[in-house]
């Protein structure tokens, strides 16, 4: 579950809509090396993303299962 005490920066908000255009919330899964692959796209370099990756996971709007990611759930 999201933990809405902690919002998203200005980076973690364009990553996790550049994931929401590729990936059905709960649905879809993907491997953290196309997360980053998709991310990067925005624009930043791959060190970065996998910093936002480990936020948006530690602020509950990731999960991971068996080494896929998933996106909890549709866009705040």
């Amino acid at each position: 579950m999201r933990n809405q005490q902690t919002p998203l920066g200005p980076i973690e908000e364009a990553a996790l809509e550049r994931l929401y255009k590729e990936y059905e919330p709960v649905n879809d899964s993907f491997s953290r090396s196309i997360a980053v692959d998709t991310v990067t796209e925005i624009d930043l370099e791959a060190s970065v993303v996998h910093n936002v990756l480990d936020r948006l996971l530690s602020k509950g709007y990731l999960y991971a299962v068996n080494d896929e990611l998933h996106i909890t759930d549709s866009p705040p």
